[in-house]
């Protein structure tokens, strides 16, 4: 796999199950279900990259043939996996096969498409957790566009006192508009992106984009 690193926090995975799986979901005239498996291709790919800080320990096992020293997740750990309502559904069932252990919370959040800003209407997080500091947070939205949505959503984990260095948000395309905005707030939250496209247009829309990810997921664009 190959990846470049476009700042400390920001990693765009360029691999050519990615670029070609984007162009898929660019292309108007990609059906609903065709959308929804080139998404959970790419989502697999950025998973298998923002994952590798989980942490591990060391456990002895027995295979067929012999005893022998093997890893495994650390068993103190909490991995909650964070899909952004609704378009972050169509990553959150490749993260759950990944790690299938995973604690799911849905974080409900729109966009006010006057405004631009966020407007919160679910979450499911507890009250407090165990131990925030051994909590390892990955928030999923097909897109990261003026970046409102994302900080409000990075900021419900951090009032529980995760680490931002625990918190990564995993996008399939994003807007420099919305790394900026994301990272001027939490510079420590890792972005792991398939794409940054060129920029925003005068309705908060990335271009050049694939549409309402939502939209295009679910097949309600009429």
């Amino acid at each position: 796999m190959k990846s470049e690193s476009l700042a400390e926090n920001l990693h765009v995975i360029n691999h050519p199950v990615i670029l070609h799986n984007l162009t898929i979901l660019r292309d108007k005239n990609t059906p609903s279900e065709l959308f929804r498996n080139a998404a959970g291709r790419i989502a697999q790919v950025l998973l298998i990259k923002a994952t590798d800080n989980i942490p591990l320990e060391t456990v002895s096992i027995e295979t067929p043939l012999v005893e022998t020293l093997s890893s495994i997740i650390d068993s103190k750990t909490e991995i909650i996996i964070a899909p952004i309502l609704r378009a972050g559904l169509a990553l959150s069932g490749m993260a759950s096969d990944l790690i299938p252990t995973a604690r799911i919370h849905h974080i409900g959040l729109y966009r006010d498409e006057t405004t631009l800003k966020p407007v919160s209407y679910y979450n499911n997080l507890p009250v407090k957790l165990n131990n925030p500091y051994s909590t390892y947070v990955y928030l999923l939205d097909p897109m990261l566009a003026t970046g409102g949505s994302a900080v409000a959503a990075i900021r419900l984990f951090t009032d529980l006192n995760i680490p931002q260095n625990n918190i990564r948000f995993i996008s399939l395309i994003s807007a420099p508009e919305g790394i900026d905005r994301l990272h001027s707030v939490f510079p420590d939250v890792k972005i792991v992106t398939a794409c940054v496209d060129k920029a925003l247009n005068d309705v908060g829309y990335i271009l050049p984009g694939l549409g309402d990810a939502g939209d295009r997921t679910f097949n309600t664009v009429y």
